[in-house]
């Protein structure tokens, strides 16, 4: 499910309704598009995206915004990247508690297996004996580690695409989503309104987008 944000992006920001720019209000709803909770438009835009996905690839065209809308951008990160990247923007915090957990179960289980099996763990053994256990422990370890190994790079690729954006206000607002804070704590925090926070938090998003995945910027769709 594409959020609230992605959807502004890709649909909002092309909408002759919409006065982008300083105000981001949408004539239509007469209020301002982070405040706008469903928009006909948004549902279009994603069974748009649902028919290209589940089209065979040969027939996948870049989406257009019909009527009053105009080709989105080609040269920007794809909407699945944007949304991927927003998505571990968010789960950073809670990839690094995962992090230490999984480290601590690492070491306290191999301490464990030493301790318990010693070296009559490598003998053969018959059903339901101590054997089984010991094989079923390092499958889980091995199942944890490669899920360690995937959390690490995750975080070091948010870690080195922070360092690449340029400007203060942008970097704040990453660091402090990173940090698992709430979108209205960080706009009071940094002095904006939250209209001004969104376009701030949007260009870093896709700033973002671009140092992490850069390599796979497609067509969108």
């Amino acid at each position: 499910m594409l959020s609230k944000d992605v959807l502004m992006e890709a649909v909002c920001e092309g909408c002759p309704a919409t006065c982008w720019g300083k105000k981001s209000h949408c004539q239509v709803h007469d209020k301002h598009v982070g405040k706008i909770e469903a928009c006909p438009e948004w549902d279009k835009y994603m069974q748009d995206q649902k028919r290209t996905e589940s089209a065979p690839e040969k027939q996948r065209v870049p989406y257009m915004k019909t009527d009053s809308f105009s080709r989105v951008n080609e040269e920007e990160p794809t909407l699945e990247i944007v949304q991927k990247t927003e998505d571990e923007i968010r789960d950073y915090h809670y990839m690094l508690i995962e992090v230490v957990r999984i480290q601590r179960y690492l070491r306290e289980a191999g301490e464990g297996m030493v301790g318990q099996y010693g070296l009559e763990a490598a003998l053969p053994k018959g059903k339901g004996s101590n054997g089984d256990k010991t094989h079923a422990e390092v499958v889980r370890r091995e199942r944890k580690w490669k899920r360690l190994q995937n959390l690490q790079e995750k975080i070091e690729r948010i870690n080195k695409a922070v360092e690449t954006i340029p400007g203060e206000q942008e970097r704040l607002i990453v660091e402090a989503l990173l940090d698992g804070d709430k979108n209205n704590l960080i706009a009071k925090e940094i002095g904006v309104s939250r209209q001004r926070y969104y376009e701030i938090k949007r260009s870093a998003v896709l700033k973002m987008a671009r140092a992490m995945y850069g390599n796979r910027f497609q067509q969108i769709g």
